[in-house]
């Protein structure tokens, strides 16, 4: 899961990414130009790619999709990095899949953080793969049923985080990682511990950020009926959650 391809334009940049992402146990490798990232993966399956969007000049974007054509290539992650803002080359790599990019000004940290949320994402089990806890609570056994509901949902909606928006992939995928953090946390609680004002406030949180996010995706033009239904979905699931913890505010007030 911590195997990352560096497509660099400059040494410097390749270097400098590959030292840092070493130090967060990530094990790299460098390549710098389109042409290498296509022989590199004929040979070998990285679990992510980071690729220097100065390349873009240099064939980027036919080897992209030959990488795509690799068996198991097809779903790899991009992450983009670029010295400046550059709104057509950004919207060239939304359209092409990427995650993220990241000005190289700011630093290596973000697209640390960006590949770290990506591992999360792919070591958490599947949503068919998790069997939910049942107690004797039912507000709490809703809210179970709930959060399953926005982990399956959201699986179906990343075939489309190109629809998304520039900043959609990084939104999406804050929407992910409250999902799987919420079904696992309401697994740890005991029946009717939602009585309790700390944990209320802690799950009022993540789940803001299902709502939030959905939100903001759902203001992009253009997104395909079944994005924007997914979105909807999401949404209305959160509204209920937030219904059930108001309920249990009241309850433990009374």
């Amino acid at each position: 899961m911590n195997r990352v391809l560096i497509v660099a334009g400059e040494r410097q940049t390749g270097e400098r990414c590959q030292q840092a992402m070493g130090q967060e146990g990530f094990q790299t490798a460098v390549v710098w130009n389109p042409i290498q990232m296509i022989e590199f993966c004929r040979q070998h399956t990285p679990d992510s790619i980071v690729i220097d969007l100065e390349l873009a000049e240099y064939g980027l974007w036919s080897a992209l999709q030959a990488v795509k054509g690799i068996e198991g290539l097809n779903q790899v992650p991009f992450y983009g990095l670029a010295a400046t803002a550059n709104s057509q080359v950004s919207e060239r790599a939304k359209a092409a899949g990427f995650r993220s990019i990241h000005l190289t000004h700011e630093g290596v940290r973000p697209l640390i953080d960006a590949l770290k949320r990506e591992m999360e994402r792919l070591s958490a089990p599947a949503a068919s793969e998790v069997e939910d806890i049942i107690g004797e609570d039912p507000s709490l056994n809703r809210l179970r049923e709930l959060a399953k509901d926005i982990v399956t949902t959201t699986a179906k909606l990343r075939s489309h985080i190109a629809e998304y928006g520039e900043d959609g992939p990084e939104l999406f995928g804050y929407i992910e990682d409250s999902g799987i953090a919420i079904r696992r946390k309401l697994n740890t609680l005991e029946d009717f511990s939602l009585h309790d004002k700390i944990i209320r406030h802690d799950f009022r949180n993540m789940i803001g950020s299902v709502t939030g996010f959905a939100e903001l995706i759902l203001m992009e033009e253009g997104l395909s009926f079944e994005a924007s239904e997914g979105m909807t979905r999401l949404r209305r699931n959160s509204k209920e959650f937030v219904d059930i913890l108001d309920m249990q505010k009241a309850e433990a007030v009374a």
